[in-house]
């Protein structure tokens, strides 16, 4: 029931509170019972870990529960962000706003070459050729 989890998240740069969401979103998609299996704890310390009665949690608990989750649910236990359905009316307003606020933009950019960078490449190396350009003659 794991996702094929695409994202490898260093785990080291996040805080405790990033650490715990990523354990309590699992428990939420998976239950309480089965993510404390997959990581190879008990119930109740991984209780103790998302009600904070510990202080710290181990990084390879919080990396295989990270890999439990899909790119989607990782980026909203982290950053609190959350998918939607997007018109182009959103999608237009996102690009506005990253033409006229540097520090929008370079969040947006980051997000966009991390997640779909090789895409990106892909699609500004090529060219669709149409018909008119094979009926005009070259320059």
């Amino acid at each position: 029931m794991e996702c094929d989890n695409i994202v490898d998240i260093d785990v080291n740069k996040l805080d405790n509170g990033q650490k715990i969401r990523i354990l309590k979103k699992a428990i939420e998609k998976f239950g309480l019972s089965y993510v404390a299996q997959k990581l190879g704890i008990d119930r109740s310390t991984l209780y103790r870990y998302v009600a904070v009665k510990v202080k710290r949690v181990p990084d390879e608990i919080v990396s295989r529960a990270a890999e439990m989750l899909s790119v989607e649910e990782l980026s909203d236990a982290i950053y609190g962000l959350k998918t939607i359905d997007v018109d182009p009316t959103v999608a237009l307003s996102v690009i506005i706003k990253a033409l006229r606020d540097d520090g929008f933009r370079n969040f947006f950019l980051t997000l966009l070459y991390q997640y779909l960078g090789d895409y990106l490449n892909t699609v500004t190396r090529t060219y669709i050729v149409n018909e008119e350009d094979l009926t005009s003659s070259p320059p």
